[in-house]
Parts: structure tokens; sequence; C-alpha cells
């Protein structure tokens, strides 16, 4: 549903935009859709702020609105996967505490479609203290721009969507991701043996996570 509303929004005059806002900070702000919850669709140059789960919206009038994952259905930045948009979703969640079901609305990026979602947080200069406590070593860093950050570099936290709501933190991604396979792990675990993937690799675990949604 995301890409598809995406169509449209993506086919628009970026150049036309870009050429218009020459005062805009382009190393940090980036076209981008916010849709609300209450149905409302803002268009513009979008920041996101991951420590504090906002994302700010210029529009074309030069005026910045602030958002924090309660009031944001989702948002989308253009461009970002070699063409392809960048989508983060607001989802209820518990900061993976053991001992308290209370939720709070905090931004994930959706990574694919499918019964189980790859979801992303992002932890480093930014990075809450829960994230951080439960970030994995091995998963690469990335660089997005449109982060408001004093530093570039930002480390993945990989999470699982399952068809009821509930979010899993992919820990150690192998072994939490095929406690989750059920009957189809000895056909998961066989296609990435065969296709020689790496689950500590974000790239080779949604490959994997593709592969699952096809049983």
């Amino acid at each position: 549903m995301f890409f598809t509303l995406f169509v449209t929004f993506a086919c628009g005059s970026i150049q036309g935009w870009a050429q218009g806002q020459l005062g805009f900070d382009t190393e940090h702000w980036l076209y981008g859709k916010v849709v609300l919850v209450n149905g409302d669709s803002l268009q513009g140059a979008v920041i996101y702020h991951p420590a504090e789960d906002v994302v700010q919206i210029a529009s074309e009038d030069g005026a910045i609105s602030s958002f924090s994952a309660v009031n944001v259905s989702y948002f989308m930045i253009s461009g970002v996967y070699n063409g392809k948009p960048q989508t983060f979703r607001s989802l209820p969640w518990n900061r993976g505490s053991l001992e308290s079901d209370f939720r709070v609305p905090v931004f994930f990026e959706q990574i694919n479609q499918g019964e189980f979602v790859l979801m992303k947080r992002y932890v480093g200069v930014t990075g809450t203290e829960a994230d951080k406590q439960y970030a994995t070593a091995s998963l690469q860093t990335s660089y997005f721009p449109h982060f408001a950050t004093e530093g570039n570099k930002f480390q993945e936290v990989l999470y699982m969507l399952l068809p009821d709501g509930e979010i899993v933190q992919l820990r150690k991604p192998r072994k939490d991701l095929l406690k989750l396979c059920g009957v189809h792990t000895g056909k998961v675990k066989q296609y990435a043996k065969s296709k020689k993937l790496d689950y500590s690799n974000s790239k080779d675990l949604l490959s994997i996570v593709d592969y699952y949604n096809t049983l």
C-alpha cells in the first residue's frame, strides 16, 4: 500500500521543487511526503530526527512543521535507495521491554512487504539508550543525509513485524529469524546456504525474509 501510494507522488517535479528551494540546507533536507493519522498529506522538504522520533517538513512557502510519531501514520523520502523511496511507519512499541506492555508510537523504517516485514531503527550519536543497549555490532552502518545529526554514521538495529502486530528485535539475526520460521525453518536454512547468504548482513537478511514470504 505504501509503495503504491508513492507512485504518483514520486512522479512529481522534484527537480522543479529543488530549483525553487535553494535556501534550504540540501545536504540534510530531501523531498518527501508525510501522511498524518487524521488523513492529511503534506509534501515538501523532509528531515528526520531519529533520537526524538520527530520528522519535520518544510512547505513551499518555507514554513516548517514538526510531527512526533504519535501524529504520523507514515512518511516517505524519495530516491534514497537507488531511486526507490525510503518509508517510515509509526508503530506502537514497548521498546523491547520484558517488564512492561506499555506502548508508544515510534518510527520504524519498513524494508519490505509480506507476512514478515523487516523493519529498522538506527542508533549512533542520535540513538536512544534503549536502542544502544541492544545494537548488534556486526550489522553495517549507514549514512543518510536527511537524518538530523551531529555525525554521519548510524548503526542498523533490525526488527521483524509479525502478522499480529508484535515487533521482535533480531538481536541474533540467524537464531531469532529461524525461530520465527516454524515449519519452514528447514527450507529457509537451505535457501540461505545455497545462496551463501549472511544473516548478519542486512541485504542478505532481506533476501532470506523475502524468500520466507513466498512459502
